[in-house]
């Protein structure tokens, strides 16, 4: 019954999904929107074990969601069919499916239902292509900021270099920090495996918030080391021995930042632990002390 009456909330996600498969296809950068699927579909699952009792209410709020979500839908519609799909066109998507979702669970639920499964639902945006006006500056800004870096260290390491926007002028060459060395990749799965993580292991929402800063600082690191050793690399055996080592690179710094964000989600969840254990007071103990004085 429950499950029947959030058919459109099913409805709107698997349209979102049947438009987002084909960037989690042709994009290498957002392969990982498969395994995004699979974990939305787990949080999910964990939401509804806890679900809260229906309400079954209908109020303004929740039709203006409804209608709002609707309109949306169908004006992204019409833009993708005259201009394609693009980054942009899934941010309309995404948004119009999710106000369905949102005044389809108040529905059921009530509006603390909703937020109930708000996590569960939107985690799922982490997994849709940036726009261009957000993603690009973004990009052009780490490529700089990787570049001048790198420049530094390799100027402190007694190697001539020079910076010249994202490129990196050698006596051997020049190497350039393209859009995979920005950062960028290493970047959104760190944000995926941040929030997954933090939802499930930590309650506290400040932890939550210094895994995510944390995790961010990781895979910064983590890029910077990725391109300093190719530019070491390249000064050393030229500029053309960097694409035997540009993947193994890649994937190595990759797994680097996925076990260290790890780890960090460890160590977190011990402190929250601790500090839970040492608030806690048992009332017996609390009488006995009591007595004894």
């Amino acid at each position: 019954m429950l499950l029947a009456a959030l058919a459109p909330s099913w409805l709107a996600l698997s349209w979102l999904v049947s438009k987002a498969k084909w960037f989690w296809t042709h994009n290498p950068e957002l392969q990982f929107g498969w395994v995004m699927l699979l974990l939305c579909g787990y949080l999910l699952w964990e939401a509804w074990e806890i679900r809260p009792q229906p309400v079954w209410r209908l109020d303004s709020s929740v039709v203006l969601s409804c209608v709002a979500g609707c309109a949306l839908l169908a004006i992204t519609q019409l833009y993708q069919a005259a201009y394609g799909l693009t980054a942009a066109s899934m941010s309309g998507l995404a948004m119009g499916a999710l106000l369905v979702i949102a005044g389809n669970l108040a529905t059921v639920f009530g509006w603390n239902g909703a937020r109930h499964f708000a996590f569960a639902f939107a985690f799922i945006l982490f997994s849709l292509p940036i726009p261009s006006f957000i993603y690009s500056p973004i990009v052009l800004g780490l490529q700089k900021i990787v570049a001048v870096i790198n420049v530094e260290l390799l100027n402190l390491a007694g190697i001539a270099a020079m910076q010249t926007g994202s490129l990196i002028r050698l006596p051997t060459g020049t190497v350039g920090i393209d859009e995979a060395c920005s950062g960028i990749r290493s970047m959104q799965s760190t944000i995926m495996a941040t929030l997954f993580i933090g939802y499930l292991t930590l309650k506290s929402l400040s932890l939550r918030v210094m895994l995510f800063g944390l995790g961010i600082g990781l895979a910064i690191f983590g890029n910077l080391i990725r391109s300093l050793f190719l530019s070491f690399v390249a000064n050393a055996q030229g500029v053309q021995s960097i694409e035997r080592f540009h993947d193994a690179a890649g994937w190595s710094i990759l797994l680097f930042t996925a076990a260290g964000v790890a780890l960090l989600a460890f160590l977190l969840a011990r402190v929250e632990k601790r500090s839970h254990s040492k608030m806690y007071v048992h009332p017996g103990l609390g009488n006995c002390s009591a007595d004894q004085r």
